[in-house]
């Protein structure tokens, strides 16, 4: 399974590349992908298992095409609900397809652990989420930089001339190397040669890999180390530009 920190650059390529192919604003794209790609797929599991174990009467006699796609879509658009509110957010959708459902005695039970279950897997969404923001906002803000260390490296390749997919590789990779000051560059790379592998060309992570470690052997970054203290090193006081 993914780590919370792999699943975060997922994201984050998926919502960087959506912004460059559409031409869109990385932020309003990495909302899209976490509702579609992070939070639905979990609330769209969690409404299939609570249909297939409920023994409230009015569920298992009502309609339930329409309650999944309702309920993923309606708690992944909203994921950030108060635990407070969560319940009735809930409450509200299953009166809507089962009517009746929510108020016997004996379906308080099932609910309110039905209600646990979903504030529990948010939950474990938010480290994912929150990374995956850092990383779009980090590259964001220091995307020129980030830009001409790419274009430095990069010997007769433009920008222009990379696929898309790597050049979003290549700007989550260099945005940990020189703006997170507690991961080893490394571990950047690495994560960078997986993201790669699994979403661009067969031989693009031998690409990546040879671009980041020429910028490691340029600016001096030991890859067992963290890279904060290099970061002003990054293209020389008077070439470095941030956004």
């Amino acid at each position: 399974m993914n780590s919370p920190r792999r699943r975060a650059r997922e994201m984050a390529l998926k919502a960087l590349y959506q912004a460059d192919m559409v031409k869109s604003a990385n932020d309003e794209a990495l909302e899209q992908i976490l509702s579609s790609a992070l939070y639905q797929p979990v609330f769209e599991a969690l409404a299939r298992d609570f249909l297939k174990n409920t023994k409230i009467k009015q569920i298992l006699s009502g309609e339930v095409e329409e309650f999944i796609p309702d309920f993923s879509d309606s708690l992944s658009a909203f994921p950030h609900a108060s635990p407070e509110d969560l319940p009735e957010q809930i409450r509200t959708i299953i009166e809507k397809y089962f009517n009746g459902a929510t108020g016997h005695q004996q379906s308080t039970g099932e609910l309110s652990e039905f209600y646990k279950k979903a504030g529990d897997r948010r939950k474990k969404c938010l480290p994912v989420e929150e990374f995956a923001r850092d990383i779009v906002t980090k590259v964001t803000d220091n995307h020129k930089t980030i830009d001409q260390i790419i274009e430095k490296t990069a010997q007769n390749w433009s920008l222009e001339r990379m696929s898309a997919i790597d050049r979003c590789i290549l700007r989550i990779a260099i945005c940990e190397l020189f703006y997170f000051e507690e991961i080893p560059a490394n571990a950047s790379i690495n994560e960078a040669i997986e993201l790669a592998k699994k979403y661009s060309a067969e031989r693009s992570y031998e690409f990546v890999n040879g671009i980041l470690d020429r910028i490691c052997k340029e600016n001096k970054l030991s890859k067992s180390e963290t890279s904060a203290a290099t970061r002003p090193k990054t293209l020389g006081q008077n070439d470095v530009q941030t956004s």
